[in-house]
């Protein structure tokens, strides 16, 4: 009696534990999206402390993996669907993974009444996966433009992409594979990696051959990541900008697009060459109105 009390015991117990523990994985996973396994505010901290957006830390899922991110978004006393950023971040794996710099960046473009979702993409202390710089992590993007198309509050006629750096590479690529974006802008972009070599040959041996190998026997990687070599497929109104004193990604790269664009009659893109600019523009001041310009002089 005393052996089948405690088996019994044992029993309640087990189902107790899995009924709540799946009560309350239910009650984790209820996000804005089935694709988003892990959704989690962070208002009303240092960091995150605007009365006007809700600012949230997300996981999601692409190709099976567990991919983090971001999505702020403006505080509405009433719903209606607003017009998005897909923000694309520069570096590789672990280098130049969303920060507080980079998130106090976020949450400048959505106080202009924009929702911003971003990516780490895969390869680094915040995602699974292997970054191969614009190889399958491309698909992280593409999946949160899907998300946000099914987001109740965006308006998915108006997504539109911002990349800079690496995200200025991925942005391009988003273009060419995709319809569902409105506008591109991109910063500091590259546009030729055979040129990028040579500006910077430590790229090449740290991160190109290691990530997506050499430039013999897979030069055709090199040319799925250099924009310049398939221009004409970027459909999208497109605006370019670029400074003179940019240290990671040669103003000639910017250069070289811009003059193919205008061989092409490409009519909707715009560009500026800031003399004295670093690479993300962060000495110029009017950087950011530029662009949420460009996205609302697109709007449908």
């Amino acid at each position: 009696m005393k052996i089948a009390c405690g088996n019994g015991f044992i029993l309640i117990t087990i189902l107790i534990m899995i009924f709540g523990f799946s009560s309350c994985e239910k009650q984790k996973q209820k996000t804005f999206h089935e694709d988003i396994i892990y959704q989690t505010l962070l208002n009303k901290t240092e960091l995150f402390n605007s009365e006007s957006i809700d600012f949230f830390k997300i996981t999601y899922k692409s190709e099976g993996l567990k991919i983090g991110g971001f999505i702020a978004k403006p505080i509405q006393k009433k719903p209606f669907k607003l017009p998005t950023i897909i923000f694309c971040r520069g570096g590789n794996q672990s280098y130049g993974m969303l920060d507080a710099f980079q998130l106090k960046m976020l949450n400048d473009l959505s106080l202009k009444g924009f929702v911003v979702l971003a990516s780490q993409l895969r390869g680094n202390t915040a995602s699974e996966g292997v970054d191969e710089f614009g190889g399958e992590d491309v698909n992280d993007i593409l999946k949160l433009i899907d998300i946000a198309k099914d987001l109740d509050f965006v308006d998915e006629k108006n997504i539109n992409i911002l990349g800079y750096s690496r995200g200025g590479m991925n942005a391009y690529q988003v273009s060419k594979l995709t319809d569902n974006i409105n506008s591109v802008a991109v910063v500091g972009a590259p546009t030729n990696k055979f040129e990028s070599i040579k500006f910077r040959e430590n790229m090449y041996h740290n991160v190109y051959k290691p990530l997506f190998g050499d430039t013999i026997n897979n030069r055709e990687e090199y040319i799925k990541r250099s924009p310049i070599f398939w221009h004409e497929k970027i459909n999208e109104p497109l605006l370019i900008l670029h400074g003179s004193d940019d240290n990671r990604v040669a103003m000639e790269e910017a250069q070289q697009l811009i003059d193919s664009l205008k061989l092409s009659n490409k009519k909707d893109f715009k560009f500026k060459i800031f003399d004295g600019g670093n690479h993300i523009l962060s000495n110029v001041s009017k950087r950011d109105s530029l662009i949420i310009n460009w996205f609302k002089l697109h709007s449908k």
